[in-house]
């Protein structure tokens, strides 16, 4: 009896590990697409003739093959550098901040 009790003591402990594993390992690669995205954007954009249409496209096109959901992306120029920057959220086992990735990239414009 008191290996079933230890055992139903422990097991919620080992399943919460076990599912924020798992969850970490969604939103690093969540984290990585969102990066993705974001470099791929800014390198569109950065072309001579880049367009922010065209920039917005592909980062959002890389989003959502990486399987990202609710993605905002926004870009900025500064003088001569173009920055991208993306927030989106990653599926969630357990609730709670780890459901949302943020990114950004910055590329030089070409002339």
């Amino acid at each position: 009896m008191t290996g079933s009790v230890q055992l139903a003591m422990l097991m919620p402990l080992v399943l919460a590990v076990i599912f924020a594993i798992i969850q970490a390992s969604i939103w690093f690669a969540g984290r990585s697409c969102a990066q993705q995205a974001a470099m791929a954007g800014a390198e569109r954009a950065a072309y001579a003739s880049g367009l922010a249409d065209d920039a917005y496209q592909v980062s959002a096109e890389v989003a959502e093959r990486g399987g990202l959901q609710q993605v905002d992306i926004g870009f900025a120029q500064l003088a001569d550098t173009i920055q991208v920057n993306i927030v989106a959220s990653v599926p969630a086992l357990l609730p709670g901040p780890w459901s949302t990735v943020e990114a950004s990239a910055a590329r030089v414009k070409e002339a």
